[in-house]
């Protein structure tokens, strides 16, 4: 969710000597160690221009970054929304013709993304096939945001935000929590499952503590997170029971968690993106100039936070 703007160039790199420790001499002499090439140091902040309003990127296939655009106009029908494939410094259109896609993922060698209110898979050559239209759902969708793949991969997990249009006033701000607006705000927000054939149950229903679900991460032993775009709390729910992680993240778009168990939280108004400690302690503000941090993909072994900026129209990359 969010605008464009001209993109920033923010590029820090440098070079980092990887050394080799010398021997001893001794009779016969052996060879020594051969000297590791120079490594290329992973930059603390690279900004990467992609196109109108990007909203979520995932790592798919040949290894690349898959970002979703959901373009200018972000009306249902509109069909300028597109996913664009980014190699390197490379961007190409991978497939176009979507209305407003948000989250992305890559799941049995397919790419999946919301859209309004339909469920899309993309093959490798940009192929789009409908995996779960409106009436597929068991309760009409009203917007279909982000999506995480389920542990045991055979499924994806997306929020349906609810009542989008009830949650700000005419100045475009969100209403203040407890007022008269804010009670009024209709409970209809749930997070659906959707099988890699296109079967959709509901596993969270609706519920005043989850009045719009944005980001959406599931850990190894299926407990659910959700970033609560509304009260801005980080819930996490386990068999009908709620927990609340962290407050304070109001506008809060995407969410994802490391292999330490800390957990990243974006903002698509101010720009923040929080890092947490597993325990919910200590967190740590990541990047600078973000302007829209949307949803985010988190690459370990690349050592990047990679962060749409939907106002900026760029991937935002920061160091680990």
């Amino acid at each position: 969710m969010g605008l464009m703007k001209t993109p920033v160039l923010a590029l820090l790199a440098g070079f980092a000597l990887v050394g080799c420790q010398t021997q001893e001499t001794a009779a016969p002499a052996k060879a020594a160690a051969p000297v590791a090439a120079p490594a290329k140091a992973v930059p603390i902040q690279r900004n990467l221009a992609v196109g109108a309003t990007p909203e979520s990127v995932t790592k798919g296939f040949g290894r690349n970054y898959y970002v979703t655009l959901m373009g200018t106009s972000r009306k249902l029908g509109d069909g300028d929304g597109k996913i664009v494939k980014v190699d390197g410094d490379k961007v190409t259109v991978l497939t176009e013709g979507l209305d407003d896609p948000k989250g992305i993922v890559f799941v049995g060698k397919q790419l999946i993304t919301a859209d309004f209110d339909k469920v899309w898979s993309i093959d490798a050559k940009g192929k789009k096939t409908l995996l779960a239209g409106p009436a597929a759902f068991p309760t009409p969708p009203t917007f279909l945001n982000d999506v995480v793949v389920s542990p045991d991969k055979k499924s994806v997990l997306i929020t349906d935000m609810g009542a989008v249009t009830k949650m700000r006033g005419p100045d475009g701000k969100l209403f203040a929590i407890g007022s008269p607006e804010h009670k009024s705000i209709p409970v209809i927000a749930r997070v659906f499952q959707v099988t890699l054939d296109g079967k959709v149950t509901e596993v969270i229903a609706p519920t005043p503590k989850m009045l719009n679900p944005n980001g959406i991460d599931v850990m190894a032993n299926g407990r659910i997170r959700i970033a609560e775009f509304f009260t801005g709390d980080v819930l996490e729910y386990n068999k009908g029971k709620w927990k609340t992680l962290a407050k304070g993240h109001r506008s809060g778009d995407g969410i994802v968690h490391d292999s330490k168990g800390r957990f990243y939280i974006s903002e698509v108004f101010t720009g923040r993106v929080t890092r947490y400690e597993a325990d919910g302690s200590a967190p740590k503000e990541l990047g600078q100039g973000l302007k829209a941090a949307a949803d985010h993909f988190l690459d370990e072994k690349a050592g990047v936070l990679i962060v749409p900026d939907s106002k900026a129209g760029e991937l935002v990359f920061l160091a680990l």
